[in-house]
């Protein structure tokens, strides 16, 4: 499906990249950007996406089809359930997070759900699936050409086939 926006518990997400969690334990403040970044290289079938943590944080320029915002005063799950009545089209809407509150309250309102391991091994699939199609439609060299050509032909030849 097709999504117009999705939210995505920042830290419920992160948390469950064992990467992102050993940085966030290193240094907080790189953990939502690294995390922004590993988000802006996915394919754009989620719409506009909108990555929410808890409290403060710095200003982290997204671009325009993600952006970060941080919850302030709020939690990251209050900003996303009210935000949730607050969408026009919450039909439309995808929520990211393992938080059965949050996943339980996006139902409620007619948005998609998905996990955070879901949303995670969704990441895994979609860069295997551009790793399987760059191989089968990039050009092959000439010398690799060649060498088949050459393997085939010497099996041909042991065979009796020729």
């Amino acid at each position: 499906m097709e999504y117009k926006q999705t939210y995505i518990d920042g830290y419920n997400v992160l948390r469950k990249i064992s990467r992102l969690e050993r940085l966030m334990k290193s240094n907080s403040d790189a953990a939502p950007r690294s995390f922004m970044e590993f988000q802006r290289r996915r394919p754009r079938s989620k719409g506009h996406i909108t990555i929410v943590f808890d409290g403060h944080g710095d200003v982290i320029g997204a671009g325009s089809s993600v952006a970060v915002v941080f919850s302030l005063t709020r939690t990251a799950d209050d900003w996303i359930r009210m935000n949730l009545e607050q969408h026009r089209h919450p039909r439309m809407v995808l929520v990211v997070s393992s938080d059965n509150e949050v996943r339980g309250h996006a139902l409620e309102c007619g948005s998609e759900v998905m996990s955070s391991q879901e949303f995670i091994a969704d990441r895994k699939t979609q860069k295997e699936d551009h790793t399987e199609m760059y191989l089968k439609t990039r050009p092959v060299p000439e010398s690799e050409v060649r060498y088949w050509l050459n393997e085939f032909d010497e099996k041909g030849r042991e065979s009796g086939k020729e």
